[in-house]
């Protein structure tokens, strides 16, 4: 439940199975947000870090939307998440929304496909080699990284060619999926090609949600006062419910181990506790 001011209509939890609630007479309204001074200059940090270190990926603003083409279905949106990232900014509404292009941290003209040589120099797998692998069989600690940072990291799929002498593999070539360039839009997407996102670009903890309205209804709607389902075992331990095929109950599941599971489970666990913070403080708010 993440709730929201609305001056005309109180509180609101910004879920798909949304209500509107005025605060009962115990309840306090959620005081406004005022930064401070430290704060402020955060703030303006990020809006340079916006302006000067994120590029579009696409030859003009107009494929993202305008408010006319694309008008609030809800007005419950102006201030709550909508799954598939929509109306985040409000001027450019499609904006790291599902399906739309990746964003880039340089200029479109600087971001021309690399030749077949180029990409493989230097061969990723050497570079794993020279850098990962263990020395006399002794490990190498990294001791600024902890291994769950490795969670963050899934790559798409490639062909990475093996070096001579590497270490023993089963088959000559370690088989990734290769990332398809959307479809050319403007001239420039020939030589610079844009890349989709098959979920939203948004931070806004999809990953647990889904990246849709369909999978965050079924997600939050199994347990009262919108919290996330987890089976217990032991009475102690919680666990991601499974689907019939075994994969995990969750926004996103692809390159599914155990460390996506650890972080997946705690982000629920996480989310549960907050549904039940806000419940003792605003009873009158509905899931």
């Amino acid at each position: 439940m993440a709730p929201t001011n609305n001056p005309a209509n109180g509180v609101h939890a910004s879920s798909s199975t949304h209500h509107t609630v005025k605060p009962g007479d115990n309840e306090q309204p959620f005081p406004a947000f005022k930064p401070s001074f430290l704060e402020r200059i955060g703030i303006g940090g990020f809006k340079l870090l916006n302006k000067y270190n994120l590029h579009d990926g696409y030859a003009s603003a107009e494929a993202q939307g305008n408010a006319n083409e694309t008008p609030l279905p809800d007005e419950r949106y102006r201030g709550a998440r909508h799954s598939d990232g929509k109306f985040n900014s409000l001027e450019r509404p499609h904006m790291g929304c599902r399906g739309m292009r990746f964003g880039r941290n340089f200029p479109r003209h600087l971001t021309a496909k690399p030749t077949e040589e180029e990409l493989w120099t230097p061969n990723p797998r050497m570079i794993s080699d020279k850098f990962m692998a263990r020395r006399d069989g002794r490990f190498i600690p990294a001791t600024t990284l902890n291994m769950l940072a490795a969670a963050w990291i899934h790559e798409e799929k490639f062909e990475v060619p093996l070096p001579e002498g590497g270490e023993p593999w089963p088959h000559p070539r370690m088989e990734l999926f290769r990332t398809q360039p959307d479809e050319v839009r403007d001239p420039s997407d020939i030589k610079c090609p844009g890349y989709n996102n098959e979920n939203m670009a948004w931070w806004d903890g999809s990953q647990i949600y889904g990246s849709s309205e369909e999978v965050t209804h079924k997600l939050r709607t199994k347990l009262p006062d919108g919290k996330l389902e987890l089976d217990a075992a032991g009475g102690s331990v919680s666990f991601l419910p499974r689907d019939k095929d075994g994969n995990p109950l969750t926004g996103f599941h692809n390159n599914w181990w155990i460390g996506l599971e650890m972080r997946h489970t705690l982000f629920a666990m996480e989310h549960n506790a907050f549904c039940d913070a806000l419940k003792a403080a605003y009873p009158g708010m509905t899931g």
